[in-house]
């Protein structure tokens, strides 16, 4: 035993070695990632990824950089739900909605019944004409327990682009009661209330939604609409020169007079002139806020009706009814 313990140590064999030059790469690795540029080996290996928040907060602020930025994420990981949103809604931002409605269409086939995307996908179909596909991705995007206001406004705005006004007023009263005074509610409830024959409660609510709103012009050439259709054309004529030059505005009234003198359908029950308003006569609002219209001295000056934010276009049942309201 003593002779055991006397003897000198044993020389490391192999295994000892081989962990002495993993536990020297790695030493390597670490003082490169320190103080030089080298961040490769090991070390790197072992560099966490960024989290959600991180990426979102390196995110550009500029709409084509945003667009760049988002492309490479989604391109890395087009199952990154949160890539695809982010990506959609700055190719949205550049104008190509057609291309980020392709986004999101994709990322449905990968996360099915998402609500956030539902939300995000459907109030695009919508604004880009794709009604019955809009209204089943917004129903599973309304979320009873926690419901959205521009859930259910878009959802009143898909029954009014085909027609059913009285649908969509059940709508926009729930967003009205979830978001109470807000302009583009008031104005969507307006227009839905005098297309089902109540000029008046629309008017009303319109008074009430450019008292309200911060951009007035697009409520008030709706309001200078609805009181004509009524008859009320002197005051129709003041509110329409606020935003129009006062030759376009009465030359915009007296088209009014026109129709319904001619026609008394084109106006609505109510009003005294008849049936509900032939919406085909109507012109259909801009996207975003509109240049105001000048009539040529010898052609047909053009009605202008406008949606408070986001546009509509056309609709099936009404192309020209469809365009007032807003998607918000």
């Amino acid at each position: 035993m003593a002779a055991d313990l006397d003897a000198p140590p044993a020389k490391p064999g192999r295994p000892l070695g081989v962990l002495a030059a993993v536990t020297a790469s790695l030493l390597l690795g670490a003082c490169a990632q320190i103080g030089g540029e080298d961040s490769g080996g090991l070390f790197a290996a072992l560099t966490p990824a960024p989290s959600q928040q991180e990426i979102k907060e390196a995110a550009p602020s500029e709409p084509r950089a945003a667009a760049e930025y988002w492309s490479k994420q989604y391109e890395k990981n087009p199952r990154d739900l949160e890539a695809a949103l982010s990506y959609a809604e700055s190719l949205k931002a550049l104008g190509q909605k057609r291309e980020a409605l392709a986004v999101l269409q994709q990322a449905s086939l990968i996360h099915g019944t998402n609500r956030r995307l539902a939300a995000d996908y459907g109030r695009l179909a919508l604004e880009l004409d794709q009604t019955s596909v809009a209204k089943k991705l917004l129903e599973v995007a309304d979320d009873p327990a926690n419901p959205d206001w521009r859930i259910v406004l878009a959802r009143g705005t898909a029954f009014a682009k085909e027609g059913s006004y009285r649908e969509a007023i059940g709508f926009y009263e729930r967003a009205q009661a979830l978001k109470p005074g807000h302009p583009s509610v008031l104005n969507n409830l307006a227009l839905a209330y005098t297309m089902s024959g109540e000029p008046q409660r629309g008017e009303q609510l319109l008074r009430q939604a450019s008292a309200a709103g911060s951009d007035n012009s697009k409520v008030r050439q709706n309001l200078a609409l609805v009181l004509g259709l009524q008859g009320k054309y002197d005051e129709a004529t003041q509110i329409g020169s606020v935003d129009l030059p006062a030759s376009d505005a009465q030359a915009n009234t007296a088209l009014l007079r026109k129709m319904v003198k001619a026609d008394p359908k084109s106006a609505p029950p109510g009003s005294g002139y008849g049936e509900p308003p032939a919406m085909a006569s109507w012109a259909p609002a801009v996207a975003e806020a509109p240049a105001p219209v000048r009539a040529a001295p010898a052609t047909r000056p053009a009605l202008r009706a406008s949606t408070i934010e986001t546009g509509s276009g056309a609709a099936a049942a009404d192309p020209q009814a469809a365009s007032l309201f807003s998607a918000e």
